[in-house]
């Protein structure tokens, strides 16, 4: 299967990339969020005319850094006509398909997705998972060997749609989602005895709260979050829990492949994280020095184990700093989707470390968000 599938898909990769052919007298970035604002910044720092922003929150705002915001029902054709669209969203929890269908049949002079926005000559963007499309099509062949690894058909069709959406990041081209299931899909080892379950990343304790209402039954919780405000709630969390829970630990730290201290995003929620020298930081980033330790140094898990890690981008380095729980081969769900090359990179790490894995991906969120690969004994 694997060979046709990417030589098709080789095949519809291989067309020549398109010059950028302008805005036109100007574009409209629909999006006024933090996302649509650095396309906006970008755009203006290389000269593309930056008509303004369309925003359903443009009754309540008519400017937004500088640059007028419009609700989209007061945007008349005679704005519209001459321009172009360019896609300014970028939110999990929110689909945009039906954006993509408004702006093709308003009639603007071209509809654009972030992608497109890399054939502008110095355009440069990063954002999570977004990256030139060049930057994925030279990694076709790690891709195709993960697409081999992948444990069933359904995981095999998501990696080639998401490959899809994420070379166009067209809403229309989007994966269906499994967002209901998201870190309790049925086919985990979890379900029929009690676990302990590592929470890399444990925020609030939403994925604990998720596990429960499934009736998993959880011996032993052991959660890493660095973020003084989502501990505070990790606490209310398990006190809420209690009666429930065999037991639990809270360790203000993250989890990394050294025990020191990194400096962190605090104050951002689920978005809290470590930077590293080459992360864009805005300058009203309220930032802290952490604590992150080496799971196998920090604890000692016993009995059935599942290892959730959702640690914005600092994945790959914590499961090297496991080392030694990897080699007793647990259930494991990893995010791929902080960066670009974690959708491939980080199976490979897994690979390295964990006797014959069972890789399955599935996709739990919109844009890209909360593609998650799951690893179980094979």
């Amino acid at each position: 299967m694997s060979g046709t599938a990417f030589a098709d898909l080789r095949r519809r990769l291989a067309v020549p990339e398109q010059d950028f052919a302008g805005v036109g007298r100007g574009c409209h970035i629909y999006g006024a969020g933090g996302f649509g604002r650095r396309i906006a910044r970008e755009l203006v720092r290389l000269d593309v005319p930056v008509l303004g922003f369309v925003d359903r929150t443009g009754h309540e705002r008519s400017t937004v850094d500088g640059l007028p915001c419009r609700h989209p029902d007061d945007l008349g054709d005679a704005e519209i006509e001459g321009s172009a669209y360019v896609h300014g969203l970028m939110n999990h929890y929110v689909p945009s398909r039906s954006l993509s269908e408004w702006a093709i049949a308003r009639g603007f002079t071209q509809v654009l997705f972030p992608t497109d926005l890399y054939t502008i000559p110095g355009f440069s963007l990063d954002n999570y998972w977004l990256a030139p499309p060049a930057a994925t099509l030279d990694r076709l062949d790690d891709i195709e060997a993960l697409h081999d690894r992948l444990g069933d058909a359904e995981s095999q069709a998501l990696l080639l749609a998401l490959l899809d959406y994420r070379l166009s990041t067209d809403p229309r081209r989007h994966p269906e989602l499994c967002a209901s299931d998201a870190y309790v899909p049925d086919f985990l080892p979890i379900f029929d005895r009690p676990i302990t379950f590592v929470d890399g990343g444990a925020y609030t304790g939403d994925t604990l709260e998720t596990l429960l209402a499934h009736d998993v039954s959880v011996s032993d919780w052991i959660a890493f979050e660095p973020d003084e405000r989502n501990m505070a709630a990790l606490v209310e969390t398990a006190r809420r829990h209690r009666a429930t829970l065999g037991r639990y630990t809270l360790i203000k730290a993250g989890l990394s492949n050294a025990n020191e201290t990194v400096q962190f995003t605090d104050g951002d929620g689920e978005a809290s994280r470590v930077l590293g020298p080459q992360d864009f930081v805005a300058a009203s980033t309220s930032t802290t020095d952490i604590q992150v330790v080496r799971l196998d140094d920090a604890v000692s898990c016993t009995g059935d184990v599942y290892v959730k890690l959702d640690i914005e981008g600092a994945e790959r380095d914590a499961l090297q700093g496991m080392e030694e729980l990897l080699a007793r081969r647990p259930t494991i769900a990893v995010s791929v989707y902080h960066r670009p090359s974690d959708l491939w990179d980080i199976p490979q790490i897994v690979a390295n470390l964990y006797h014959r894995p069972r890789f399955r991906l599935r996709q739990h969120g919109h844009h890209g968000f909360d593609t998650v690969l799951y690893v179980t004994p094979n």
